[in-house]
């Protein structure tokens, strides 16, 4: 495992609050975008992390919070559909929905987040159920009931699986005429991707589709990001000219080696990416294992971590805001029982912008034990 020795200027990013209003924790480990380091307390304030501070630096009069595990920021899921109205997100007569907001279909108090938080996930990138060219704007949300980014991405679809008898498009050729029909002329969502307010979510499911979306995105100069597809590190050098990002495919038990090959070269070529986790067909537990597989399969598990946290933070909308434990970002927090790329390893307690949303049932201590 990888330890850190955080340098001066980055434990003194921001001044050290007052005792009275501040919360200190003092982890065993503490896992950085850079690495893991020891000796570290993470001073949160008003919901935030306002510094990272030494042991010895803190104030005398603080009260410390000691942790034992490893303290790393919230897993992030792009592409999602848990605790969405069915009603607001999906219309299937219509294939161009660039006016719908994934936001108006984000349910606060559903039982789904509460999954999602007991698994290390504190933020969600809502999208679209696949079958629409355009699907919509895409949400960032928290299980904690906050909207991140209600309007981070317009969806648009490059998957075969749009085309059915009867209904327009038909073809390839169809939808891009379609999009660039659109473009030529934006209006809505359309308008907002031009003007570069929103970003670009692009569903490609082969290689083939990707290459589309890809070349798509570089005519029309969008920034974004290409997701469903497990070939698309084979086209790496590709999006890395181009400025996108990678959603991959959400894991399933067998046949990942395409995603972890995607995986490996998308980290060589330096294009920031994360999983979808596309729950709630899914478990949320299988998000971190995604990431552990690819450790397996040789990937740097610092690089492997960083595809659950700081890659989404800046894919989904929240970048300066959510997937890593630095000044300034929310107070998105989970507390491990080990290193979180050891499946063996358990989730002991989860905050969401500061607050405590989530804690394990820890054993009973058995009668005679020391209290």
């Amino acid at each position: 495992m990888l330890t850190l020795t955080l340098t001066l200027a980055a434990l003194t990013a921001a001044p050290t609050p007052t005792v009275a209003d501040t919360v200190y924790l003092k982890p065993d480990f503490v896992h950085t975008p850079e690495g893991v380091a020891e000796n570290v307390v993470v001073v949160v304030k008003d919901g935030k992390i306002s510094a990272l501070s030494t042991a010895d630096a803190v104030p005398a009069s603080a009260k410390v919070l000691e942790l034992e595990g490893h303290l790393t920021a919230g897993m992030i899921a792009l592409s999602d559909q848990s605790g969405m109205d069915a009603r607001e997100a999906q219309d299937t007569t219509r294939m161009v929905m660039d006016g719908a907001d994934l936001a108006h279909a984000f349910t606060r108090d559903h039982s789904d987040y509460d999954r999602l938080a007991a698994e290390g996930i504190t933020s969600v990138l809502l999208t679209p159920p696949s079958g629409t060219l355009s699907g919509g704007r895409t949400a960032l949300v928290k299980p904690g009931g906050a909207i991140v980014a209600p309007r981070a991405h317009l969806h648009l679809s490059f998957s075969s699986s749009l085309f059915t008898r009867g209904r327009k498009p038909t073809s390839y050729a169809g939808a891009i005429q379609m999009l660039e029909e659109r473009m030529a002329e934006p209006k809505g969502g359309f308008a907002l991707l031009r003007e570069g307010k929103v970003s670009a979510l692009l569903q490609a499911d082969t290689r083939a589709e990707a290459t589309r979306a890809a070349a798509f995105a570089k005519r029309h100069g969008l920034a974004g990001l290409i997701y469903g597809c497990a070939r698309v590190g084979d086209l790496a050098a590709t999006l890395k000219d181009s400025g996108l990002g990678v959603a991959l495919p959400a894991w399933n038990p067998g046949g990942n080696e395409r995603i972890q090959a995607s995986a490996q070269a998308l980290h060589k070529a330096g294009v920031p990416f994360g999983f979808a986790l596309d729950a709630p067909g899914r478990h949320p537990a299988s998000l971190r294992m995604a990431a552990a597989a690819c450790v397996r399969a040789g990937m740097d598990t610092n690089a492997a971590w960083n595809a659950l946290t700081s890659g989404p933070g800046s894919l989904s909308g929240g970048l300066g805001r959510v997937g890593a434990i630095a000044a300034g970002f929310d107070a998105d927090l989970v507390l491990w029982t080990g290193h979180p790329m050891e499946l063996t390893s358990a989730v002991e307690r989860v905050w969401i912008d500061g607050e405590t949303v989530h804690e394990a049932d820890l054993p009973e201590a058995e009668e005679g034990d020391d209290q």
